[in-house]
């Protein structure tokens, strides 16, 4: 088949487009015959193989290779689907299979229009378990829908901008349909779930055996209440637990974790009872059965926690009364037992010194950080600008103090490497040679067998963490994205979330400073969106910072889900109003533009301080020599300095001016208060 010259020129330079974007997305493609759908050679490599850009630049230099030994310079591109390119598709043939997707959810805002319906790219799971491709109204263990297929491991699809000819005429390309507001960051947000039986438990995964940089790390299912793990799962499944979910195990950990907790005998019958007619389907069996069924499990509880607990039961085998039990109190003499009375409260304070950071206030050291933001909002670029100032030694990042160079390790999981070093070398001429004080670790430019391939939820990618923690030896570590470093996670779940924060945790003992990287949900109706998953991420968060990019376009906002310009305000210390682009130009060096405006806000935050404040971070660039730089607002202490040192101004007056007490004002100007 032929194309026009003119076609077939503009055809190509989409087509090479789209296979470089692919592999920056690191998907795997292969070339397909412009005639059909099929491959010009044997793609059996490219299953367990990724696509490599060199290979891409050889398909458009010389001609894609086919099985013959020739080479053709026109083709379209097909998708590899499944593990290798970390994605499911849904392929929709007909308008039935269409509403049927509809239907049931299994539409996602990424897709693709296809000549007579749509493919819905969804994330895959990347659990271990593998997705057989299914042919609907064929398949045994798939919808009887014809023309609803499955495109797992060991499938493909034709991709964009690939065309359908037809007597040398196109009758159709295919083309991105992304819903509105969304980007294809956001296949992330949309994991395949699969049959019942095609997903792992999550039951299986414990971190008994784990060791993290010489740290045994324990099971925390204890720690969480198992009603609440349930309560969660059937939220997740829609429905009350039935045959087929684990039943008996539900059962047995609630039955074991309620005879922990010392309730026993008709208390604990009670308690089970209440618990199975909440969250259990037993429509199938009789009362007698089910009543049968709990007192066997109960019973199991009892002998489970007999043979681990010996000390809390009698001769005979009962369960010891809580209230009859041997006091085992540590005595302690009551010459020790002194409360805190106000009268040493002020030799206390006095003694304790300032909780340390290392840019104050966004990252208190050894801590735990959770940074969140949309995709494209910045949050990375924001997070490296600020820690590359940090390790380079310096003073100020915008409104934020630096502490001494911080050693970091920045694990960055999501950008494509050539954007990795491209950062890395920019935020050095702007910030200052970090030399080695920011180590960069990246999949996409560190091999597998060199330690570049760590999934968190993994036995030996855990263990292999704490090597290279052994090895860089930072002051903050930066995981970006939680999403990534934990393969597989379940951000509904709040026993998954348990998992991360064990992690963090287990890092933030060693004295490092935990940054978490996180994605922030499309916004509703009512306005801004959370942090995406459970609410159990934030249990041991000690900071939390949102990062939101501000747009002058009302309709850009909207569309990417940002802050409007107009609709914020900057007051500066002589009463004048600015909304934050106006504020930010006017502080701009001459000759320079202004790329972009952050805002920097917080969430939770464990301990509360002048300090916290929100500010807006403006990206310049000068027009001359082409040096970037960044202007900000002022934080209350910068503020102080300059009232006292340009203004001449004493603590009372500036209290009264920036509403901070007088008692911090002379902390923040090494004023000791008892001066007058």
């Amino acid at each position: 088949m032929t194309l026009m010259a003119n076609e077939k020129e503009k055809f190509k330079a989409l087509l090479y487009d789209e296979a470089c974007n692919a592999i920056d997305r690191g998907w795997t493609i292969i070339p397909l015959s412009i005639s059909g759908k099929i491959p010009l050679n044997d793609w059996k490599k490219y299953q367990t193989t990724p696509t490599t850009q060199e290979e891409v630049e050889e398909w458009f230099l010389e001609g894609a290779p086919t099985s013959s030994g020739r080479r053709v310079e026109v083709f379209n591109l097909a998708l590899v689907t499944g593990a290798i390119s970390g994605l499911i598709v849904l392929d929709c043939d007909n308008e039935d299979a269409v509403a049927y997707a509809k239907k049931h959810n299994l539409v996602s805002p990424i897709a693709v229009k296809t000549t007579r319906g749509y493919h819905y790219y969804w994330k895959h799971p990347l659990h271990g378990k593998k997705f057989a491709n299914k042919v609907g109204g064929v398949a045994r263990d798939w919808v009887d829908i014809k023309g609803l297929d499955l495109r797992g491991d060991g499938g493909y699809v034709v991709m964009p901008p690939s065309i359908k000819l037809k007597e040398k005429t196109i009758t159709h390309q295919y083309k991105w349909n992304l819903a509105e507001g969304f980007d294809f960051e956001d296949i992330d947000e949309f994991v395949w779930k699969g049959n019942p039986t095609d997903i792992k438990s999550e039951e299986n995964f414990s971190f008994d055996k784990l060791d993290l940089s010489d740290v045994k790390v324990a099971s925390i299912a204890d720690s969480m209440s198992i009603w609440d793990q349930t309560e969660n799962r059937v939220s997740i499944l829609g429905r009350k637990l039935r045959i087929g979910d684990a039943t008996d195990d539900w059962m047995i950990r609630y039955c074991g974790q309620m005879v922990r907790r010392g309730v026993i005998k008709e208390d604990l019958y009670q308690s089970v009872l209440n618990y199975h007619e909440k969250f259990f389907d037993s429509e199938s069996y009789s009362n007698e059965e089910t009543e049968r069924w709990l007192r066997t499990k109960m019973e199991s509880a009892y002998q489970l926690d007999r043979r681990n607990y010996p000390e809390d039961y009698d001769e005979s085998g009962d369960r010891i009364d809580s209230e009859k039990k041997v006091d085992d109190t540590k005595n302690v003499a009551s010459s020790r037992l002194v409360p805190i009375y106000i009268n040493a409260v002020e030799r206390l304070l006095k003694e304790m010194v300032d909780e340390p950071y290392w840019c104050n206030p966004l990252v208190p050291e050894a801590t735990i950080t959770q940074v969140v933001g949309f995709n494209g909002h910045g949050k990375s670029y924001f997070l490296s600008a600020m820690l590359t100032a940090l390790s380079a030694g310096n003073e100020n990042f915008g409104p934020y103090e630096m502490g001494r160079p911080a050693k970091i390790f920045y694990m960055d999981y999501d950008n494509p490497r050539r954007t990795a070093l491209r950062r890395m070398q920019e935020f050095n001429k702007t910030f200052g040679d970090t030399n080695e004080h920011y180590a960069l670790w990246s999949p996409t430019l560190i091999n597998p067998e060199d330690g570049g391939e760590i999934n968190l939820l993994e036995e030996k990618d855990f263990k292999l963490l704490g090597n290279w923690l052994k090895v860089v030896k930072p002051d903050i570590i930066v995981i970006d994205t939680i999403r990534n470093a934990f393969r597989g996670l379940e951000e509904a779940s709040p026993k998954e979330w348990g998992k991360v924060n064990y992690v963090a945790k287990q890092i933030r003992n060693m004295g490092v400073s935990v940054i978490l990287v996180h994605h922030r949900n499309k916004p509703g109706e009512g306005g801004m969106g959370r942090e995406a998953g459970s609410t159990a991420q934030l249990t041991d968060v000690d900071t939390q910072v949102f990062v939101t990019q501000v747009y002058e376009n009302k309709a850009e906002a909207k569309a990417k889900a940002g802050l409007v310009d107009s609709d914020l305000t900057i007051w500066t210390l002589d009463g004048r109003e600015f909304s934050p682009y106006n504020y930010l130009k006017a502080q701009m060096k001459p000759d320079s533009r202004l790329s972009m405006v952050t805002q920097i806000s917080f969430g939770k935050i464990r301990q509360q301080t002048e300090l916290h404040q929100t500010h807006y971070v403006g990206w310049c660039e000068s027009l001359i020599d082409g040096k970037k730089y960044i202007v900000s607002t002022k934080s209350k202490k910068q503020q102080a300095l300059k009232l006292s040192l340009t203004d001449g101004k004493n603590p009372t007056q500036i209290s009264r001016e920036i509403k901070v007490p007088a008692y911090e004002i002379k902390r923040w100007l090494g004023i000791d208060n008892e001066e007058t």
